[in-house]
């Protein structure tokens, strides 16, 4: 598959290989290959971050679902980041799409903005960046994080 066994990866890629039945292995790519990735972005996304493979079908789909159809991002831009599989849907990646939505309708931030930029800074960073520089003008951002305010779809 491409690892190199002096690197830590192979050793998370071989331990979740091992935990993973053949089924449920062959699930999971099918899965992702219904939001149109080709086996070689799959392997790929396995390569740079194995973990993302030990998570169940059900959890893969519905964070794919939410960053395709509620975010607009494209399954082949999520899938070079394969790490953000592994973050909360609940406690991470919704609360924190949400702001940026805001901030996107607002105009205070530009589309371009990278799925990376926005789910991998820690949390202070994040709440620095995103909500705390914009708060005079969109006091609300923190509700939105902390979900206190719905946000409409």
């Amino acid at each position: 598959m491409g690892f190199n066994p002096a690197k830590s990866a192979f050793a998370f890629a071989l331990r979740v290989k091992l935990h993973t039945s053949p089924i449920k292995w062959k699930g999971k790519i099918d899965s992702l290959r219904r939001w149109g990735l080709s086996e070689d972005e799959i392997l790929l996304a396995f390569r740079k971050h194995p973990l993302f493979m030990s998570l169940s079908e059900k959890t893969i789909t519905k964070k794919m679902d939410f960053l395709v159809n509620k975010m607009g991002w494209q399954p082949a831009v999520i899938a070079r980041y394969p790490a953000v599989f592994t973050y909360s849907l609940e406690n991470r990646i919704v609360p924190r799409c949400y702001v940026i939505k805001v901030l996107l309708l607002k105009g205070l931030i530009k589309e371009t903005i990278s799925l990376l930029s926005i789910l991998s800074p820690s949390d202070e960073s994040f709440l620095e960046e995103f909500v705390i520089k914009h708060k005079e003008l969109e006091p609300e951002l923190l509700n939105v994080l902390e979900g206190k305010i719905e946000f409409a779809d």
